[in-house]
């Protein structure tokens, strides 16, 4: 029998928290779970701390050490004793019953690295992300959830490349080494795990039955605004590419396409590619682990 703990990561959610943890409370009294919902707080500067232990004693409040945004996860994996975790951010809501069909993939299979929920946007109206593919594509890594024909996969449970959240084997993700530094202070270090994952032999699935409300990167966005999230996510993109990939038949098209990508970019008058590329250069000869 799999137990499972909820873990919030949460970074100044005074705001987002109050719309989110009542579906939560309410899908972990149904799911019967014995663990806590528990909050991971990286530092918040607001009144996140006050909120949560005056209107929701019952959840597990737990400060991080330092604001390593996803890689916050890495330490406090390891003084849970659950195996299965199921990793939320602060600005996701919850169907009451998400939690069962998260869980039974687990018991059907011990290779079970991930399983990823549907999520919607915050209001249900659409779907935000379903199965995602990946793929090198003109020399540049592409994952996405908008792929050929997708709507007709929103509803069949499959295999997936990546998730950001959901319920993860604990020991596996752990046995990885959780998420990579480098990527800090985020976008592809989920891609980058699961990637790991699944090179080790794991098994990623996506099911839609489990469904999560998601307002999208929402404290990511107020700390950084959208021109400099695009940079980021450009410079991790190089970083994860000269990381994962290797030969000729990554470094060939690399290259060759590059400078394409470049002239495009600057044409359109988006310099997040060429700016991202430098930064990934200059931020690479570092290489945090």
């Amino acid at each position: 029998m799999f137990n499972a703990r909820i873990i919030i990561l949460n970074y100044n959610g005074e705001n987002l928290l109050p719309q989110c943890l009542p579906s939560l409370i309410k899908a972990h009294q149904k799911a019967n779970l014995i663990a806590p919902v528990t909050v991971l707080d990286n530092l918040s500067t607001d009144a996140s701390e006050k909120l949560l232990r005056d209107d929701y004693p019952n959840i597990s409040f737990v400060k991080a050490t330092e604001n390593l945004v996803l890689c916050s996860y890495n330490y406090y994996l390891t003084q849970v004793k659950e195996s299965i975790v199921i990793l939320l951010n602060n600005d996701i809501r919850v169907d009451e019953d998400f939690i069962p069909p998260l869980l039974a993939k687990f018991r059907e299979n011990p290779q079970t690295f991930l399983v990823a929920p549907r999520v919607m946007n915050f209001d249900g109206s659409r779907v935000d992300a379903a199965r995602t593919k990946a793929k090198l594509r003109f020399g540049i890594f592409w994952s996405s959830g908008r792929y050929p024909n997708y709507e007709q996969e929103v509803m069949t449970p499959s295999e997936t490349f990546s998730s950001g959240f959901g319920a993860f084997s604990r020991e596996k993700f752990l046995q990885l080494g959780g998420y990579d530094k480098r990527f800090l202070p985020g976008i592809m270090e989920d891609a980058d795990l699961c990637l790991r994952a699944q090179r080790t032999g794991f098994h990623l699935y996506y099911e839609p039955r489990s469904v999560v409300y998601h307002m999208g990167q929402a404290s990511f966005k107020k700390v950084f605004g959208h021109d400099k999230l695009q940079v980021l996510a450009h410079r991790n993109n190089f970083l994860f590419m000269w990381k994962n990939f290797s030969g000729l038949a990554f470094w060939g098209p690399h290259f060759f396409f590059l400078p394409l990508h470049f002239s495009f970019a600057i044409l359109k008058g988006n310099w997040a590619l060429v700016v991202g590329f430098f930064q990934a250069l200059v931020h690479s000869r570092g290489n945090p682990k």
